[in-house]
């Protein structure tokens, strides 16, 4: 590595660590830190509420950990911290101390901006993104980095959105297992990009086989059983 490319990357580092001088504003609820580049409006207090609200339920919560949620305010800026990931609606810098950046979004309208350039919908809000993001943050922390990345796809991400959707009641298993059966969209995260497949195989561990969440994350789980047996529940 030449010496301007370990200069460049040595800044890139210093920056993912510590981005808050690129981003001139901030407002808090609880652990929660939301961090932008233009004045916060209003609306910025409930959303860090509905936040906290999402991720306090979580038994990895830790009230004394401090999460830090950078709002970048065009697609440039988040590609700088997002790289290959620069489609996704927010990253956590897991190996980097935890940090997480959302793509463009409106807080007044509690909505990420979408590559497209159209806004997601009602049922992925700006604080499902955010909620997402920290609970990957939150289930390093517990676990540890190296055990994190060994996890299954449906450990990392069904989790993550087991903790943001904050669903008043069960998974609708009946209904996800028709979307499976007639392989809808939304049930591969490949064409959907959503991670419907991976909540419902979490949620069927933690909801009807009685998994605790440190048991669903202790280890690697092949999915595949699982959805077998999700498939072959008589009671759903």
């Amino acid at each position: 590595m030449g010496l301007a490319l370990a200069v460049v990357v040595v800044a890139w580092v210093a920056l993912a660590i510590h981005p808050q001088p690129l981003f001139a504003y901030s407002a808090q609820r609880a652990n929660i830190v939301l961090h932008a580049r233009v004045p916060l409006p209003p609306q910025a207090g409930p959303l860090l509420d509905d936040v906290v609200r999402r991720v306090e339920r979580s038994p990895l919560y830790d009230a004394g950990r401090t999460h830090h949620v950078f709002l970048c305010d065009t697609p440039a800026v988040f590609a700088l911290f997002a790289h290959r990931n620069r489609r996704a609606g927010g990253i956590a810098q897991i190996y980097l101390g935890g940090n997480v950046f959302i793509r463009p979004a409106s807080v007044e309208r509690n909505r990420v901006i979408g590559p497209s350039g159209r806004e997601t919908p009602e049922e992925r809000p700006l604080a499902y993104f955010i909620a997402h993001e920290v609970a990957h943050a939150m289930t390093a922390d517990r676990i540890g980095r190296r055990r994190y990345f060994r996890l299954a796809a449906f450990q990392q991400e069904g989790y993550a959105d087991h903790v943001a959707f904050a669903r008043p009641g069960p998974f609708d298993f009946a209904r996800g297992r028709a979307l499976l059966e007639r392989d809808a969209p939304e049930m591969d995260p490949r064409r959907s990009g959503l991670y419907l497949r991976h909540e419902m195989t979490a949620a069927y561990l933690l909801q009807r086989r009685g998994m605790t969440v440190h048991e669903l994350l202790a280890e690697p789980i092949d999915p595949a059983p699982v959805l077998a047996a999700l498939r072959a529940d008589p009671n759903l």
